[in-house]
C-alpha cells in the first residue's frame, strides 16, 4: 500500500459517554469542510439498526449535514455494485463496534473495502471505535482473555484491514485489564508496537507517521524491540508467557508519539 494521505481515528470503546463526545467532534470537525458524507458501517454488529440510528443522530446533532449508512451483513454485498457507487464520494468513514472478524471476514478485499482504502490513501479520513479499531492494523487481536497474565496458545490473532502498519491495537484496554494479553500480542511479534486505548479515548493518526491521544484516558504503547526472552515458543501450552525487557510507554491527552521514531514525543518538542 503507498503512504496514505488521509488520517485515522481510533477510538477505544465508550465513545457514547458525554466524556468522548470531543472525540466525535473531532471526527465531525474534519468531515465536514469536505461537503461530502459521513459513511457509518455497521458490518461489524449482529444488530446495525439501532446502533447506526444513534450514531446518524449523534454525528447530525455535531452538525454534519449528511451522515449515511453502510449496512453490509454478508459477503455477496461487499461485492455488489450498487454499495460500491455508495462508498464514492464520501468526506469520512466510521466503524462501529461489534466484531472485529465480521469487518475483515465480510469486507477484507472486497471491491467496497478497495473503494474506502482509495478514499484514505488519496485524503480521506477513517474512523473507527472498539472493533473498528482493532481491526484496522496489518495484524489484529480476535480473542484472547482480559483481566489476567497471559498464557502460551491463550490469544487468537487474524489479519486485519492494514490501514496502519507494525502495530496491534486493543481497545477497552484499562477498563477490561488487557495489558496481559497486549504485551502477549507484542511477544508474537516483537516488530509490532502494542497500542492499548482506553474507552473515551483514541488516537488521531497523521499520514501513518505520529499520532496524538483524544479525550481523557491514556494510550499504552508496548515496545518489545528490545525482548531479550520470551516462553512463547516453548512447547508448555497453558503456562503463562515469560517476556523479558519490554518497554513501556503511558501516553494522556494531547501526548504525541512518533510511530517511524518508535519514541513518545516530548511536550516541548511537540509545538517545535
Amino acid at each position: 500500500m503507498k503512504k496514505p494521505k488521509g488520517s485515522l481515528i481510533i477510538i477505544g470503546g465508550g465513545d457514547k459517554r458525554v466524556e468522548a463526545m470531543p472525540i466525535l467532534e473531532e471526527i465531525a470537525s474534519r468531515v465536514a469542510p469536505t461537503k461530502q458524507p459521513l459513511m457509518v458501517v455497521t458490518v461489524a454488529t449482529y444488530s446495525p439498526d439501532g446502533a447506526a440510528d444513534e450514531y446518524i443522530q449523534v454525528f447530525k446533532d455535531l452538525g454534519l449535514q449528511h451522515v449515511e449508512l453502510l449496512d453490509i451483513r454478508t459477503r455477496e454485498e461487499a461485492y455488489d455494485q450498487e454499495y460500491v457507487h455508495r462508498c464514492k464520494g464520501v468526506g469520512g468513514v466510521f466503524f462501529i463496534g461489534g466484531d472485529q472478524l465480521r469487518i475483515t471476514s465480510q469486507m477484507g478485499d472486497s471491491p467496497v473495502y478497495r473503494c474506502l482504502q482509495d478514499h484514505y490513501l488519496d485524503g480521506t479520513l477513517i474512523a473507527g471505535t472498539s472493533a473498528g479499531a482493532a481491526a484496522m492494523p496489518e495484524t489484529m487481536i480476535i480473542a484472547g482473555p482480559g483481566d489476567e497474565s497471559n498464557r502460551v496458545a491463550a490469544l487468537s490473532m487474524a489479519p486485519g484491514l492494514g490501514l496502519i502498519r507494525d502495530v496491534v491495537i486493543d481497545s477497552h484496554f484499562a477498563e477490561r485489564g488487557r495489558m496481559g494479553r497486549l504485551l502477549g500480542a507484542v511477544a508474537q511479534n516483537p516488530r509490532n508496537l502494542g497500542l492499548g486505548i482506553d474507552e473515551s479515548t483514541a488516537i488521531l493518526v497523521e499520514r501513518s507517521e505520529r499520532f496524538r491521544v483524544l479525550g481523557d484516558g491514556a494510550v499504552y504503547v508496548v515496545d518489545g524491540t528490545e525482548i531479550s526472552y520470551s516462553s512463547l515458543s516453548e512447547d508448555r501450552a497453558g503456562g503463562v508467557v515469560s517476556i523479558f525487557n519490554t518497554k513501556v510507554h503511558v501516553l494522556g491527552k494531547d501526548d504525541c508519539f512518533d510511530l517511524k521514531a518508535r519514541q513518545p514525543v516530548i511536550p516541548q518538542e511537540q509545538t517545535e
